[in-house]
């Protein structure tokens, strides 16, 4: 019985552990981007949308992507019909990915649709190395 319950236990500290933590405010995002000196992923999204679905279950499960996620970036999950999206993120459809440093720049180019994970990863790689890059100029 012991044996369960500390088994329980641990699977659910492990997958608690292995989700993000997505806020529901990118000004919440910013603040504490600045505080933990990361950047802003920003995904729009809405209920139903099955890439949304894709990039929700899939990618983002992926452990490498994951890592370098909770490493580098504060997410921020908006609902374009529920949440406050804030002007400068135009968006032709869901998912829509945007990346900013704490200040609210964007950095890179909007990513529009559902990517697979290697893709994704290639894009948060380019997106860190010109942040990198901004820094030294």
């Amino acid at each position: 019985m012991m044996k369960n319950i500390f088994a329980s236990l641990l699977l659910l500290a492990v997958s608690v552990f292995a989700e993000q933590d997505w806020l529901r405010s990118y000004e919440e995002g910013k603040t504490l981007a600045l505080q933990e000196n990361k950047l802003v992923l920003v995904m729009l999204s809405k209920e139903g949308c099955d890439a949304c679905w894709y990039m929700e279950n899939i990618v983002f499960e992926d452990s490498a992507i994951d890592v370098l996620l909770k490493k580098n970036f504060v997410p921020v999950y908006l609902d374009i019909h529920e949440d406050s999206v804030p002007a400068q993120f135009k968006y032709i459809g869901t998912p829509a990915f945007y990346f900013t440093d704490a200040q609210g720049h964007k950095i890179g180019h909007v990513l529009n649709g559902a990517s697979n994970v290697k893709d994704f990863m290639g894009r948060i790689n380019a997106v860190l190395e010109e942040a990198k890059n901004n820094i030294k100029e």
